[in-house]
């Protein structure tokens, strides 16, 4: 079984406990998770001011391809990776060769919908961002999948979105995926 990798892209301002919630469920089965600095620094700016320091930046793992690319949320975050050219490029590279494009909170929104990647496929967003873009069908359920693509709607559904990721990344494995959501007491796992 080959070890899936992905990468988790972040910018100042991303909503940390979207993204270490999502980290420590990949890295608790056993997916190799590389935590990219979008910016020029690997020390980052959380939207609560949590000191969070990435392992690489984007800049020098852009070359690599993931089975996944994930995105946690949070205003300023979502608005620096939505700015930010090789973010994008990167998003388009991935999409392209059918890896999976993981956009928790308003990244689906203002990272995925404003740049027209999502080709009208359906999402979910954080509340009333969906309504600022063409592209994509809002759906309002905690997480939705369609093709490649898993989005969820915020904070509140981490654990439900890190799972859906999981799942769809250890396809061939779906056993370690609920014994790890029951190791936890995660009880709202499987999604109905």
């Amino acid at each position: 079984m080959n070890e899936k990798h992905v990468a988790v892209l972040l910018a100042d301002g991303f909503e940390e406990g979207e993204a270490v919630v999502f980290i420590d469920i990949m890295r608790r089965l056993d997916i190799k998770v590389d935590v990219l600095s979008c910016m020029e620094t690997t020390a980052l700016n959380t939207y609560f001011e949590t000191r969070i320091t990435a392992d690489d930046t984007l800049k020098n793992r852009y070359d690599h391809t993931y089975d996944a690319v994930m995105m946690p949320g949070g205003p300023k975050g979502t608005d620096n990776l939505s700015a930010n050219p090789m973010v994008v490029d990167f998003l388009k590279r991935h999409i392209d060769q059918n890896k999976f494009i993981c956009a928790l909170c308003s990244s689906g929104a203002k990272v995925l919908a404003a740049h027209n990647l999502l080709q009208g496929r359906e999402y979910t967003t954080g509340d009333k961002l969906a309504e600022k873009f063409d592209d994509g069908k809002y759906v309002q359920q905690k997480v939705v999948v369609t093709d490649n693509f898993i989005t969820g709607r915020g904070l509140g559904v981490s654990f439900e979105f890190s799972f859906t990721v999981a799942k769809m990344l250890l396809a061939d494995n779906q056993e370690k995926v609920d014994w790890q959501a029951n190791h936890i007491y995660f009880d709202h796992w499987p999604l109905v």
